[in-house]
């Protein structure tokens, strides 16, 4: 069996039909280098491409199919071999990494309070007047 045919059976055991239909379209799109593009799937399967984004969410959370993505690269495929596996594994690393790095900023940021706030409008309104 190929690729394309076992996927065609995975595509089957689906019950919602809009996730349905964006998985039979995702069989076309096999290995990174048949990568399709979010607008071209939307305008395949007739969906907004934000309801696209959330299905292959769903494809992978849900029902685990090894979508594949990663920065530097337009468009999703479904992973053929662990090369791609790794590298979009990588990539989702990066971005926790990153996350984590935004989260600690935010954590730490100085929020100015009200008090502080009416303090710095009362100095630059007695600045003005002298």
């Amino acid at each position: 069996m190929n690729p394309k045919e076992y996927y065609h059976l995975k595509t089957a055991s689906i019950t919602e039909a809009d996730v349905r239909l964006v998985a039979a379209c995702m069989t076309d799109y096999i290995g990174e280098a048949n990568a399709v593009r979010i607008e071209n799937l939307a305008g395949r399967v007739g969906m907004h491409e934000r309801q696209v984004r959330d299905i292959l969410e769903t494809l992978v959370t849900v029902y685990h199919w090894p979508i594949g993505a990663h920065a530097g690269k337009a468009g999703r495929w479904i992973i053929n071999d662990e090369s791609e596996r790794w590298q979009v594994l990588g990539d989702l690393e990066s971005r926790i990494q990153s996350l984590r790095k935004r989260r600690e900023a935010l954590l730490t940021a100085k929020v100015p309070n009200a008090l502080e706030l009416n303090r710095q409008e009362a100095r630059l309104v007695q600045t003005g007047l002298f």
